[in-house]
């Protein structure tokens, strides 16, 4: 049995994002960390996106950032400006990579790959290399199974590159709504690299997941409407349950992380700064406090917020590209970005809920207490 102080269950975002904090406040000068993960090495396999408000805290893994970004339907197109807080995207091989070199310099953090986790008792983590003792763990697995009401955001990306120009590469496709909206809710995704270089994906909030050669036809079908014509260089695929994880086994010696820690944002998907705000407060608690102080995943009013928004996105996805539109027409871009990433404030949060369908929104919410209350 090998023995460390903190033990890490999964060696992705979440999991690295906390082990470089820790390593970088020093919390690991004198204590040992292990991180236990299934991947045998780390490659390219997807991107993260999010609005910046701490000063590009990855700058090296930043492939792109954006000032403007767009919003369509109905052929109605938004340009909303966000120089205050830039549209960011990160390379994961490059993520991995920059964060792999800092934690290799330290010699108190041991990375075990191709490590399947069998069992877990208590402190004992069982797996296929050997049993693992931590006075802490920290756990990214995620044990809550979606329910047959529950949606799903799921979405399949292509990375194009063209010999045309065909790009702006000064402002993305945050929602493209001009495409076929049948059994959920449906927009194409746009990142611009360059001039000649783009993400263009297409994403579904709904039920049920779509089959690879569904999401294929979709690409393929945006492509021959706007006349691109290029190398796929690079694909990804992504399934996020919109659901709330049951974190009752949390204590001071196993916390989890993550989307375990519920630090997806339920509404959107985006997990990246949630999970980079998470981290820092957990390994600042432990050097400071030298215990662990678990954070906060968010206000809970954004938890409440998102249910009644996933209740109307799953009872009526056709209305869906109208209310988001309105949301981002009538509201400045900084009061709908803080909104989206946990930070806005009451007023805020009113200016929001008074651009949503009064009485579909109502409605919902009356449903919503007469099912809490059962």
């Amino acid at each position: 049995m090998k023995e460390f102080d903190y033990i890490i269950l999964g060696g992705g975002l979440s999991g690295l994002s906390l082990a470089y904090h820790m390593h970088k406040l020093g919390c690991l000068q004198y204590k040992t960390l292990c991180i236990l993960e299934k991947r045998n090495k780390y490659d390219r396999d997807k991107n993260w996106s999010y609005w910046d408000f701490d000063n590009n805290l990855f700058s090296k893994c930043v492939i792109k950032s954006w000032n403007k970004f767009n919003v369509i339907w109905k052929n109605q197109k938004l340009d909303i400006d966000c120089k205050h807080s830039p549209y960011r995207t990160i390379d994961s091989k490059k993520f991995y990579n920059f964060i792999l070199q800092n934690l290799n310099k330290n010699k108190n953090i041991k990375i075990v790959n191709n490590c399947k986790i069998l069992n877990i008792k208590k402190n004992i983590i069982k797996t296929n290399k050997d049993l693992f003792l931590g006075k802490i763990i920290f756990d990214s697995l995620v044990k809550t199974k979606p329910s047959k009401s529950s949606i799903y955001q799921h979405f399949f990306g292509v990375e194009i590159e063209t010999k045309k120009e065909v790009f702006n590469k000064k402002i993305l496709d945050l929602m493209n709504f001009d495409c076929k909206q049948d059994n959920g809710l449906h927009f194409f995704y746009i990142l611009p690299f360059t001039n000649k270089k783009a993400l263009i994906e297409t994403t579904w909030y709904s039920n049920k997941i779509k089959t690879r050669r569904e999401y294929q036809d979709e690409i393929q079908t945006y492509l021959e409407l706007h006349n691109i014509e290029g190398k796929i260089t690079f694909t990804e695929f992504g399934v996020i349950p919109l659901n709330f994880q049951n974190t009752n086994y949390a204590t001071n010696i196993h916390v989890p992380i993550g989307t375990a820690g519920n630090l997806t944002r339920l509404s959107t998907g985006y997990t990246f700064q949630a999970i980079q705000t998470f981290s820092q407060s957990l390994a600042l608690s432990l050097k400071q406090y030298k215990k662990i102080i678990i954070p906060s995943a968010r206000p809970k009013k954004y938890n409440f917020l998102d249910e009644i928004l996933l209740h109307v996105i799953r009872n009526n996805p056709k209305r869906m590209p109208s209310i988001f539109f309105n949301l981002f027409k009538k509201n400045n871009p900084k009061t709908i970005i803080n909104f989206l990433t946990d930070r806005s404030n009451f007023i805020e949060d009113i200016k929001i809920i008074s651009t949503m369908p009064i009485i579909l929104f109502t409605k919902t919410l009356f449903q919503y207490v007469l099912r809490w209350k059962k």
